[in-house]
């Protein structure tokens, strides 16, 4: 009796705290920033990869690609699905919960990386927003204050679906986040937030000062020890290439693009800006796949017949690059390149970017290009029918799912889908019962 008394006592202290608009208000905070979160990292989980292989890399951590690759595709997925399902009210205290237990973990983590600075920033937005480690430690502050709240008052407003179809719409949203990040890991990421976009022309001149001069800091690390260099005093293959950092003058989104080969560009040499172009992206020369230098020659073949050209662009020193020289057969030039740069022109373990007069046209990976697709296809629609279309499929596969989404809204609020339903779990029931006394019968029967 006291302690039903007790817990009354409790659920009318909390009542004077509770309001059906502040609940709708923070589902709606909360809910966007992991959907954001976990859209950004699920649209390139190629990015989310190597981020998380940032973390690994600085706690000394050695696990399977593979597993990175799988924690990549679950943490934007989790984000993704668990945030817009407390946006929409649906499954009020199991979203919550979920999110607080992500945020159990990543709010020591954040505060962690804030103090220590293992990585440059934690990436939570992938490459569409990044903020400071401790503007994101204040983010999860925030998001863990407002879910600490929602704890107890989440489940008291209700949602915009009853909980007959709460299961379809988490269907449908899982089903939708997985092809965007199965799309983005095999052809290319649907939205490309990086510096070399589609449409960026990769030699442009207006991000320099008016003397056109644009100076750098280039970082590399050797034996745990990192150095900063100028153009001019490049170390030798034996230290690694970490970062770089603008001096002087200006860049902007659509600059940036060097190689450097004995301390200069050698980027406008090898960048055709008069007729078409492949340029190969290789961040990792031992981890690709041989068979993929057949697809390559042939490539090569196709867009020199045009008069155009290719090129390679790979992580490597002048022994790696002379051994894919070999294996490959390439009778394309090959430069080394650094592989922030290589990452960020083009994902995957290789892929392909077709340049139109210096301008980016499109990218894919190779793996997502078939030999038979090349020899087979007529050559004067090779080139457009390798477009991926990225924001084409995007808008498409957004449209589709946006609208089943209001069709079962409209059917759900209507009653009809939630009678349907009702109706069909009976009639199971129905047979069931009538199956089972059927069996009950010719159990009888026989004795």
């Amino acid at each position: 009796m006291q302690s039903s008394q007790s817990s009354n006592s409790r659920s009318s202290r909390l009542d004077r705290f509770f309001h059906p608009a502040v609940v709708w208000v923070l589902r709606f905070l909360v809910g966007a920033v992991f959907i954001l979160s976990g859209f950004t990292k699920s649209i390139d989980p190629w990015g989310s990869f190597y981020k998380i292989g940032e973390y690994l890399e600085a706690w000394g951590w050695d696990i399977p690609s593979s597993f990175i690759v799988m924690g990549a595709f679950l943490l934007g997925g989790i984000e993704f699905v668990v945030g817009f399902l407390l946006l929409l009210g649906c499954y009020r205290r199991s979203a919550v919960w979920i999110l607080l237990l992500m945020m159990a973990f990543m709010l020591p983590l954040t505060l962690y990386i804030a103090v220590a600075n293992p990585v440059a920033d934690c990436g939570c937005f992938g490459d569409f927003l990044v903020i400071s480690n401790t503007a994101t430690f204040i983010k999860n502050i925030f998001l863990t204050a407002m879910l600490v709240y929602l704890v107890p008052f989440n489940h008291r407003a209700e949602g915009l679906f009853v909980p007959y179809v709460q299961w379809i719409v988490g269907g449908l949203l899982s089903l939708y986040i997985l092809i965007v990040a199965l799309y983005g890991y095999n052809v290319q990421p649907l939205i490309d937030f990086r510096r070399f976009a589609p449409g960026t022309e990769l030699l442009s001149t207006t991000g320099t000062d008016e003397s056109g001069d644009v100076d750098f800091e280039f970082i590399y690390e050797k034996d745990g020890r990192k150095e900063s260099f100028t153009i001019d005093n490049l170390p030798d293959s034996t230290w690694t290439f970490i970062d770089r950092k603008l001096l002087s003058g200006s860049e902007d989104i659509s600059d940036g693009f060097s190689v450097i080969v004995d301390g200069e560009d050698v980027a406008p040499e090898i960048i055709d800006t008069e007729t078409d172009q492949f340029v190969v992206t290789i961040p990792e020369l031992r981890a690709v796949d041989l068979s993929y230098t057949y697809l390559l020659n042939e490539l090569n073949d196709y867009i020199s017949e045009r008069g155009g050209s290719m090129v390679a662009l790979v992580n490597g020193d002048d022994k790696g690059i002379e051994w894919w020289r070999d294996v490959s057969m390439a009778s394309y030039p090959i430069y080394s390149a650094e592989p922030t740069l290589i990452k960020e022109l083009a994902r995957g373990r290789a892929a392909i970017v077709y340049l139109h007069e210096g301008v980016v046209e499109w990218k894919r990976t190779l793996s997502s290009i078939s030999y038979s697709f090349v020899t087979e296809t007529p050559p004067g629609e090779i080139t457009d029918r390798l477009n991926p279309a990225t924001g084409y499929v995007l808008n498409t596969l957004t449209l589709i799912f946006a609208a089943i989404i209001v069709v079962i809204m409209i059917l759900d609020r209507s009653g009809r889908l939630v009678g349907w339903l009702i109706k069909r779990r009976k009639r199971k029931a129905l047979k069931s019962m009538k199956a089972m006394g059927h069996d009950i019968g010719e159990e009888e029967t026989k004795h």
